[in-house]
């Protein structure tokens, strides 16, 4: 049923206009709590993305975003897993399909899992940057040469740990803080969505 359901929104997609229709890649459950399936979104540059959900979100909520990249000739997988091996096994699919030349956003649970993964040297070859909005933990990237985007609201909880990470990571680096409280992707619902959604598209396709 999933993939007849997959498949109709692709013709749906297909009936809009878009040249490349997503395409949804089974990888299986993690446990309970983290399904790590994933959604494709083709485009005919050097770069993709890999998208990477907060606690309550899953690869759906990344689909704006990645059909605007599109558009922009940048190639997305957006995922629902929520920790490394999940981000992990992300950029090997992204490998495998031809890419060197990979982004990692995260938000909330999911930033802290861009952060562990960053960590790792052997899952940082192929990595130019990162976004993260809110990190809620993880070690600040301070001997990571890769271009940095971290995202906060200037009042919600998460404030002194997002910019300690900030801190603590080396340049290039750039910290963009939001008025309110809103948390990572619940940005994307607030008042300053279109600031919070260019700043990240700007700094992917730059």
């Amino acid at each position: 049923m999933k993939r007849l359901l997959f498949a109709l929104a692709c013709s749906a997609w297909a009936s809009l206009g878009y040249a490349q229709s997503p395409e949804f890649i089974e990888t299986g459950i993690d446990s309970e709590l983290y399904m790590s399936d994933a959604v494709y979104y083709p485009a005919d540059g050097a770069r993709a993305v890999v998208w990477v959900p907060g606690f309550i979100f899953n690869k759906e909520s990344w689909a704006s975003m990645a059909r605007a990249l599109q558009e922009r000739n940048v190639a997305s997988l957006a995922i629902s897993g929520k920790v490394e091996r999940n981000v992990r096994q992300a950029i090997r699919e992204l490998v495998q399909r031809g890419y060197q030349d990979i982004i990692l956003v995260g938000a909330s649970s999911g930033a802290a899992a861009v952060l562990n993964t960053m960590e790792q040297v052997t899952a940082i070859d192929v990595v130019s940057g990162v976004v993260m909005l809110s990190p809620v933990r993880g070690n600040p990237m301070d001997d990571q040469t890769v271009r940095k985007l971290i995202i906060v609201s200037q009042d919600e909880r998460a404030f002194d740990t997002v910019a300690a990470i900030y801190a603590g990571s080396m340049e290039p680096r750039e910290l963009l803080t939001i008025p309110g409280a809103a948390h990572a992707q619940f940005l994307f619902f607030g008042p300053n969505s279109a600031e919070v959604t260019n700043a990240i598209i700007d700094f992917i396709v730059e």
